[in-house]
């Protein structure tokens, strides 16, 4: 269990909910059609779950690599994130073991991207590449101020659209747009962490759509507009396209959108605030420790802005299929 515990831990397993999302999305869709399995619904959760595991350990060993080349010693390096590469950092986990893990973890992606291949067809490659070059593509995408636009993409158009051709053999312009609200709310998670990290980003030279505003009033009211245009999809899709009326249901993550700009607002105007989670802004898990750690000023924003983003997507599948 302590290796379960470890390995998790490594790869950032708590922002998996993002992949629930992703493939609640799919799933809307995919179950109508007559080439849909559940044996392919689980192989697909499987390879987009090490997917994502795997983009996060990846990101972190580049930046521990990055670190080490300016001449930090490993146990020296910090990051905004305490949470980041923090086994690795603390010598848990080896460079050379998560060289390995990467290796085993792309290849037994590489393995079900080859099965869905031949299942589906040759287009699956075309999603395949897509994805694979978002990842490597990431770890540089600061430089140029495109790190949320290609997280955006992984977890949007590219990994819904590839999953739900893996599933059907076919495509959905309705689905295209619907994912286009994932790329959206995806962004505004990272976007919120951009804010949070404001000061640490100048230092690091990491170039951010928050510091792209160049004011963090600015940024927030771009979170604020991100927040809008993704509502505001929903209702273009239901009154002009064929929507199900139902999907009105994302209006239900308002109460998590309202206190996310609240909050934020207070990140940077008011430092001494309580963080009371309520069972309608969704779960902050392990509050307890985070709260022990002294982290849950930068936590409670966080999962404000990942639950906004899982809910959103929840709501809209579920108004999809009633």
């Amino acid at each position: 269990m302590e290796n379960i515990k470890n390995f998790f831990e490594l790869t950032r397993a708590y922002s998996l909910p993002m992949i629930i999302a992703t493939l609640c999305v799919i799933l809307s869709y995919a179950h109508y059609s007559q080439n849909f399995t559940i044996f392919n619904f689980i192989l697909l959760i499987i390879a987009l779950c090490i997917l994502h595991l795997g983009a996060n350990l990846f990101d972190d060993y580049i930046d521990i690599k990055n670190k080490q080349k300016e001449g930090f010693e490993l146990n020296n390096i910090n990051f905004a994130n305490k949470r980041k590469a923090i086994l690795i950092r603390n010598g848990v986990f080896s460079l050379e073991k998560v060289q390995l893990i990467l290796c085993i973890m792309f290849a037994s992606v590489c393995t079900i991207g080859l099965y869905f291949t031949i299942v589906a067809g040759w287009q699956i490659l075309i999603f395949a590449l897509l994805g694979a070059g978002l990842i490597l593509f990431y770890p540089f995408a600061a430089k140029y101020y495109l790190s949320e636009i290609v997280v955006g993409l992984a977890f949007g158009p590219v990994a819904i659209m590839g999953g739900y051709f893996a599933l059907t053999g076919g495509f959905d312009s309705n689905l295209l747009l619907l994912s286009s609200t994932i790329f959206i709310t995806t962004i505004i998670l990272l976007h919120t962490h951009s804010i949070m990290d404001w000061e640490f980003d100048i230092k690091e030279g990491k170039n951010t759509l928050a510091l792209l505003c160049k004011t963090k009033p600015r940024a927030i009211v771009m979170l604020k507009w991100m927040i809008i245009i993704s509502y505001t999809i929903i209702v273009f899709g239901i009154f002009n396209l064929n929507f199900n009326p139902n999907m009105m249901y994302v209006f239900l993550t308002l109460p998590i959108a309202t206190k996310l700009q609240k909050s934020i607002k207070d990140y940077i105007n008011i430092k001494d605030v309580k963080f009371i989670p309520r069972w309608y802004y969704g779960p902050f898990e392990n509050w307890d420790k985070i709260k022990e750690n002294k982290i849950d000023f930068f936590m409670y924003r966080f999962y404000l802005a990942r639950n906004f983003a899982l809910f959103f997507a929840i709501f809209a599948s579920i108004g999809a299929v009633l």
